[in-house]
């Protein structure tokens, strides 16, 4: 059973920042197709991108960043459950 939560846990992490990966990517690909219609030279581009990009990162883990910590935490507390109750069933032991 607690295989399973883990497993959801896991897949929820997984399956939000996949999603926070590819809004991430759609925005900068739109920002590229902007600069490029402007006439921007390609250096100049890049580096505003990669400010972009950081900016993007930095507003990602505010939003979302207590809600990872929180299934993190969640995905801890289950292992040590687990190598608590069930310590036969797996290599974790404490």
């Amino acid at each position: 059973m607690i295989q399973s939560a883990i497993a959801v846990i896991l897949g929820l992490i997984i399956g939000l920042f996949s999603l926070i990966v590819s809004i991430i990517a759609v925005i900068e690909e739109a920002a590229r197709r902007g600069l490029q219609a402007l006439g921007v030279p390609h250096q100049v581009q890049t580096s505003l991108l990669a400010l972009l990009l950081l900016l993007l990162v930095v507003v990602s883990f505010r939003l979302f960043g207590k809600l990872f910590g929180l299934l993190i935490a969640i995905v801890l507390l289950a292992l040590l459950l687990h190598a608590l109750f069930a310590p036969e069933m797996t290599g974790v032991t404490i």
